[in-house]
C-alpha cells in the first residue's frame, strides 16, 4: 500500500473518533519544556542559570510523505530575578495533512525554596491558552464520496495545563505534567454530518541526571533523561536519551523512543548541536543550535512514512 493511501485512511480515521496520542512529539524535548510542562525549567538555566530564553523550533515527522504531521513552536521562558517566579509563553503551530491546530498560551509557577548548601526546588505551574483547531473538511478524500462534506470549519477552544517539577542544580531533575487537562471534544460540523476529535487529557512524565564528565575539561558533562507520555486507551510511549556536552562549544546525542503494548514501535534517534557564546564575543548569554533525527527500527508504518527531522534555535541570556 503506498504511503499517501495510508495517511489519507489516518485522516479519516482520525475524524472518527481515534483515541491516541494528540499532541506533538519532540527528540530534542530538552528545549520544549515549558510546552510539555508549565512548571518545568530549562537546563538552560539548571545547568547556566541564564533566566531568559526565546527559541524556535520545526519538526517534520514522515520525511515521505507529502503533506505529513509537521510542528512549529516560538517559546520564551523568564525566571523572575528573585528566582521566586517563572514565566513563559508559546505559540505552537501542528498540522497534519488537512487537519491542524494553533495553540497560545502563557504559563506561570511558583518555585517553593527547598535548598540549604545547593540550589534545590519544588515548582508548580498552570498553563492556559486558546486552540484553533482547523479541518479542511471539503478537501479530504473520505472512503464514501457521498459522504464528503463541502464546506471546512474552524473551533476555537480554551486549553489547560497543570505540572510540577523538582530540580537541584546542576544535578537532577524530575517532572509530571496533565496537558489537555478537561479533554474537550473537538466536533466539525457539516451539512452531511458531524465528525468528532476527541480530545483527551494526557500525562508525561520527564527526569534527568547530569554526570560529571570523563572528558577532563569543566564544560564537558553528560545528561541521560527520558520522557514519558501515557495516554488512554493508547500504547504508553517512552523516550530514553544521552547528551554529551563534548566542550564549550559542542555537543551530541543518541536515544531511542518506542511505544509498549499490543502496537509495539522502537526507533532510533541522533542529534548534535552548537553553543555560540563568548566564542563569538557575546557576553551575558548565548546562542543554541539543535539538529536531530529519528529513524524508526520497528513499526507498522515506518518503512512507508521514512524518518523525521527536527531543528532548535534558541538564545539565553542573563540579567
Amino acid at each position: 500500500m503506498k504511503a499517501q493511501y495510508l495517511f489519507t485512511f489516518l485522516c479519516c480515521t482520525l475524524l472518527t473518533g481515534l483515541q491516541a496520542q494528540q499532541l506533538p512529539n519532540f527528540t530534542i524535548y530538552r528545549d520544549q519544556w515549558n510546552v510539555i510542562n508549565p512548571a518545568a525549567l530549562s537546563n538552560n538555566y539548571i545547568i547556566n542559570e541564564m533566566n531568559y530564553t526565546v527559541g524556535g523550533s520545526y519538526r517534520r515527522n514522515w520525511l515521505n510523505v507529502q503533506d505529513a504531521p509537521q510542528t512549529q513552536i516560538l517559546n520564551f521562558e523568564m525566571v523572575w530575578e528573585d528566582r521566586s517566579s517563572v514565566f513563559g509563553a508559546h505559540i505552537i503551530n501542528d498540522k497534519t495533512g488537512k487537519l491542524g491546530q494553533t495553540g497560545f498560551y502563557g504559563n506561570y509557577a511558583y518555585i517553593l525554596d527547598m535548598g540549604g548548601r545547593t540550589d534545590r526546588a519544588l515548582v508548580i505551574g498552570l498553563g492556559a491558552g486558546l486552540v484553533q483547531y482547523g479541518a479542511k473538511l471539503s478537501e479530504i478524500d473520505f472512503p464514501d464520496i457521498s459522504n464528503r462534506p463541502s464546506i471546512d470549519d474552524n473551533l476555537l477552544f480554551p486549553d489547560f495545563s497543570l505540572g510540577a517539577f523538582f530540580y537541584e542544580e546542576d544535578r537532577y531533575y524530575l517532572g509530571v505534567s496533565i496537558p489537555q487537562v478537561f479533554g474537550l471534544d473537538t466536533r466539525f460540523t457539516a451539512e452531511n454530518g458531524r465528525y468528532d476529535v476527541k480530545r483527551l487529557p494526557h500525562v508525561y512524565g520527564v527526569g534527568g541526571y547530569y554526570f560529571d564528565s570523563f572528558l577532563g575539561n569543566s564544560t564537558s558533562f553528560l545528561e541521560l533523561s527520558s520522557w514519558l507520555r501515557y495516554v488512554p486507551n493508547a500504547p504508553l510511549s517512552i523516550d530514553v536519551n544521552g547528551r554529551l556536552q563534548i566542550s564549550e562549544l559542542y555537543w551530541a546525542g543518541i536515544g531511542f523512543g518506542g511505544s509498549v503494548g499490543q502496537q509495539k514501535s522502537l526507533s532510533v534517534r541522533a542529534e548534535t548541536g552548537f553553543v555560540f557564546g563568548e566564542q563569538v564575543r557575546i557576553e551575558n548569554g548565548q546562542f543554541k543550535l539543535g539538529i536531530a533525527y529519528d529513524q524508526p527500527l520497528i513499526s507498522p508504518l515506518g518503512r512507508y512514512f521514512g524518518g523525521a527531522f527536527e531543528v532548535h534555535l534558541l538564545y539565553s541570556w542573563w540579567k
